[in-house]
């Protein structure tokens, strides 16, 4: 028991509640306090060593992830890109049939415009025709007169 006592008075407070005044834990001057924390750091130098292996590994893994895990998004980006390349080719021909069938209507409303004007042009032409005749004939025969 004396040696816990001895081991708890060098840790007990220096200063007294009340004013300011220094405050602290006191120096201990014996020799021996040194070999007493030889033990327990010795202890702990089987575990200091596991935790430098365990980052150690934790950081081969995690270079490990994240080569994977550009690897993947490297596939991936490629990948979009071979799907876009085929989304935008099939855009483009949707685009282009579109473009042609509005283009075929043009041509038939067109084509049927045309031939409405040409058959009412005809028959315009023929009356027009026959009036100018009409008007020719009686200018003649008013200037024969």
């Amino acid at each position: 028991m004396g040696v816990m006592l001895d081991r708890l008075r060098r840790f007990r407070p220096v200063g007294t509640p009340g004013g300011a005044g220094p405050v602290g834990v006191p120096e201990d001057t014996r020799d021996g306090v040194p070999a007493e924390l030889v033990a327990v750091f010795a202890a702990l130098d089987a575990t200091i060593v596991e935790c430098d292996e365990i980052r150690t590994r934790s950081r081969q893994q995690a270079a490990e992830r994240v080569a994977a895990a550009q690897a993947e998004a490297a596939g991936l980006e490629a990948a979009a890109r071979v799907q876009a390349s085929g989304e935008r080719a099939e855009l483009v021909a949707a685009i282009r049939a579109r473009g042609d069938a509005a283009v075929d209507r043009t041509r038939a409303t067109a084509s049927s415009a045309a031939t409405d004007l040409r058959r009412t042009g005809s028959q315009r032409m023929d009356r027009l025709v026959a009036l100018v005749l009409d008007r020719l004939r009686a200018d003649v025969r008013g200037t024969a007169r």
